[in-house]
């Protein structure tokens, strides 16, 4: 439960720090900094926003879990910090452990989306 309300906070910050501003990004440079203006311009990093608010609280108040859990958007953060922006991957891989884990925890409720 604890590492559920820990990743609902991390996932929900995150993604109201996309529309509000609160946690200050320093700019990306290189490729990274390209996609990300991309992403911005387009509207794309804003339906992230939504997709991280929507994920985070339904850990938080424990409804759709396994839905929120699929780590979609931890794996792309981590992909992204990774391949573009090493310097801030940390807060990325925090997230998609954690998200992992909980996957592994609530394995059960995964086992018809695992089933050949």
């Amino acid at each position: 439960m604890g590492l559920r309300i820990l990743l609902g906070l991390l996932v929900l910050i995150f993604g109201l720090n996309k529309f509000l501003h609160f946690i200050p990004i320093p700019p990306t440079p290189g490729d990274g900094g390209e996609l990300m203006r991309i992403y911005a311009s387009s509207g794309f990093l804003s339906l992230i926003g939504i997709l991280e608010i929507l994920g985070g609280l339904a850990l938080l108040t424990n409804k759709f879990v396994p839905l929120a859990l699929i780590a979609a958007i931890m794996f792309n953060a981590a992909v992204f910090h990774g391949l573009h922006a090493p310097e801030g991957i940390g807060g990325a891989a925090i997230g998609l452990i954690l998200s992992l884990v909980l996957v592994y925890a609530n394995k059960e409720r995964f086992s018809s989306l695992l089933s050949a």
